[in-house]
């Protein structure tokens, strides 16, 4: 997996100028659903700071495709495009097969060479689990039914507003708590490995989405 351009300087010697510049790095995040997670995305791709945007390039597509499916439709896209540095899958346990859902982060890793590194954002249940985590630590197993409710009270308490699945300013409203947000989501993983789970499937409640958010935070507002 290549080192990420983000924590390189911008510009390399040259041989007539002083100076050349790198070519922007670019990103392609695939969500499993078509508004959240996009809505997320999109708000974090706006929220990179004015002197990134024409470095780093982000593309956002929501597909209404699972695990494996996803992977398949996150390939395709990567070699037709002409290829991306970095390809992020995102995607929620639910009720889809263990084993499937399990199976993209090995098939991240095996796809994932010199040029393009491919990263599985999973979440257990589902998205929420990320949401959570801005406003507290739990290691409490919850449905996805009861992620969203625990997540919109969250919401009313924190923020004084009612969660919303369709909300286009997800990023923007909760950028304050990245702070938080970050650590516990590591802690997590950690309690879990430390309780040799290792799988995502049984990692409950678990996230890897703030992968992306660690690699990209520095250029963001």
């Amino acid at each position: 997996m290549t080192q990420s351009r983000t924590k390189r300087e911008w510009r390399t010697p040259g041989r007539r100028q002083g100076y050349r510049v790198l070519a922007p790095e670019r990103h392609l995040i695939v969500c499993e659903g078509e508004k959240t997670e996009p809505f997320y995305f999109k708000g974090m791709r706006d929220a990179l700071k004015p002197e990134f945007r024409n470095r780093i390039h982000i593309v956002v597509k929501g597909t209404g495709l699972h695990t494996v499916d996803l992977f398949d439709y996150a390939l395709r896209e990567s070699r037709l495009s002409g290829g991306y540095d970095h390809v992020w899958l995102a995607y929620d346990r639910d009720d889809f097969d263990l084993r499937e859902f399990d199976s993209v982060v090995g098939k991240c890793a095996q796809s994932s060479d010199e040029t393009t590194a491919f990263h599985a954002l999973w979440s257990n249940p589902c998205f929420e689990v990320w949401m959570l985590l801005h406003f507290g630590y739990t290691t409490a197993e919850m449905t996805s039914a009861e992620a969203i409710a625990k997540t919109d009270d969250a919401f009313r308490k924190y923020l004084k507003r009612p969660y919303k699945k369709s909300d286009t300013k997800l990023f923007e409203n909760l950028s304050g708590q990245l702070i938080d947000a970050i650590p516990n989501a590591e802690r997590l993983n950690g309690w879990h490995e430390e309780r040799c789970m290792t799988n995502p499937s049984v990692m409950n409640p678990g996230t890897h989405l703030y992968e992306i958010v660690n690699t990209l935070q520095d250029y963001l507002r």
